[in-house]
């Protein structure tokens, strides 16, 4: 692995924080998903960080509720404000969606922008705060890129290969079926994919048919893209009286830090 430009900076909490500081730009903080870590979202957090500041926050216990983490990432964020001011862009993959939402309810004024990738199939999300973020675009015109990959590209690996193998009537027949099925599961993640651009009035989708479920590793250049992109469209968001007075408060901190 090529050593990061800027290297990361540890402390004595589950955060990492990569890129340059002082850095005019909302920083990005990153959502892992369940079973993962922080580990596979070094590459994407090393192409960052010459442009942004990116923190990674590894909530370490696999069972802790998504509102336990998340009032303990705020109460890091409070600590570390003058340093890490709000608002911040958001990314999240897979079950990590279900965290970066339930900040997003607790703090929807300290968020710029949203990615998220591969997320809206999970089940731990409250209903109720779901149907609720969406009737109100909780984002407003804040941008939001989700991002689909194609889940199902091994399954549907292994029906070719069964659809080229097969050789009576039984056997093909069987494999209608399972087409079916494969056709049936790739809609439904398709609407809860595209269910979430309901977020924000300002949104985009991307669909990476060629990559499976951990776009986040296997196509970290996929989801920086998108990062950009939200980024270069943050400039009335960018603009309020509140974001420039954060902004110049930080940038006033760092450089009244010891060397």
């Amino acid at each position: 692995m090529v050593p990061a430009p800027n290297p990361p900076v540890c402390d004595d909490t589950k955060a990492t924080i990569f890129g340059n500081t002082p850095n005019p730009h909302p920083v990005v903080i990153c959502f892992h998903g369940s079973g993962d870590s922080c580990a596979s979202w070094l590459p994407l957090a090393h192409s960052l960080s010459d442009s942004y500041r990116v923190l990674l926050w590894d909530r370490g216990e696999p069972s802790q509720k998504p509102s336990v983490a998340v009032d303990e990432m705020v109460k890091y964020l409070e600590q570390v404000r003058l340093q890490i001011p709000p608002p911040y862009v958001l990314v999240a993959h897979s079950y990590g969606g279900t965290f970066a939402r339930t900040f997003l309810e607790k703090r929807p004024r300290d968020v710029a922008g949203m990615v998220l990738a591969e997320t809206g199939q999970e089940t731990a999300l409250d209903a109720k705060m779901e149907r609720q973020q969406y009737r109100r675009q909780v984002l407003g015109d804040n941008p939001l890129s989700v991002i689909r990959a194609n889940t199902l590209i091994r399954k549907w690996a292994q029906y070719e290969h069964a659809v080229n193998a097969a050789d009576n009537d039984t056997e093909k027949t069987a494999l209608e079926v399972q087409k079916q099925i494969l056709d049936v599961t790739d809609k439904e993640d398709e609407r809860l994919k595209k269910a979430q651009l309901a977020l924000s009035r300002h949104h985009r989708y991307l669909h990476v048919p060629d990559c499976g479920h951990n776009v986040i590793q296997d196509r970290p250049e996929v989801v920086a893209d998108e990062i950009r992109w939200v980024m270069k469209n943050l400039v009335s968001t960018e603009k309020k009286p509140a974001n420039v007075l954060r902004r110049l408060l930080s940038l006033i901190g760092s450089r009244r830090q010891p060397q």
